[in-house]
């Protein structure tokens, strides 16, 4: 065998080395791209302030990539923990939207009635909303002007039943101790209004 021959023979040992090595790279890089991992999802919305327990969670099995650090995985401990934002039904947990301590500002639950076409019909729990009053007008007196009543409450519970029958609709929403009493002092005249807060 010639050298010319010698080296036609090396280059293609060479080239169907650096073949199969790309070959195998890229088998790989595809084998970790595809491995996935088990996290946790709220099973339904949670709201801020909220503390979580078992019967929140559910588990997804999801391949995050790079985005997998942001997230809670099945082996953190989350039942117990605080909501800090609005997490809506089967949302990823992430490491940002919860909390080991109790938030500074309690808030309450209060339960209030409104007409049926008073709340936007596909709001859903969890859902951060502004609450209007509307006054009433009486008799030939100048009618006021709506006023914002709550701002950054939250939607916990509806009950459309009573609605589907002219009556009004019962909602649960979730305030701040401070801003309670304003609310109820919105409830004894006039009308409330739900907006859905996209801020």
């Amino acid at each position: 065998m010639n050298k010319s021959d010698k080296a036609a023979q090396t280059r293609l040992v060479v080239a169907i080395s650096l073949f199969a090595a790309a070959v195998i790279s890229a088998m790989a890089l595809t084998a970790l791209g595809n491995q996935s991992d088990t996290y946790w999802v709220a099973r339904e919305s949670l709201i801020p302030g909220a503390e979580i327990s078992e019967s929140d969670l559910a588990e997804i099995e999801v391949s995050l990539g790079e985005a997998n650090g942001r997230y809670l995985s099945k082996s953190a401990i989350v039942a117990g923990a605080y909501v800090l934002r609005s997490i809506q039904k089967g949302e990823l947990i992430s490491i940002s939207s919860v909390s080991d301590t109790p938030p500074v500002m309690k808030s309450g639950q209060v339960p209030i009635s409104i007409r049926a076409s008073d709340l936007p019909e596909d709001i859903e729990l969890g859902e951060a909303i502004d609450i209007y009053w509307v006054p009433e007008a009486v008799g030939i007196e100048k009618p006021q002007a709506p006023e914002l009543a709550i701002s950054e409450a939250f939607l916990n519970s509806i009950n459309r039943k009573a609605g589907n029958f002219g009556s009004d609709i019962s909602l649960t929403v979730s305030v701040q101790n401070s801003e309670i009493f304003a609310l109820l002092k919105a409830t004894a005249s006039g009308r409330l209004v739900i907006v859905r807060s996209n801020g």
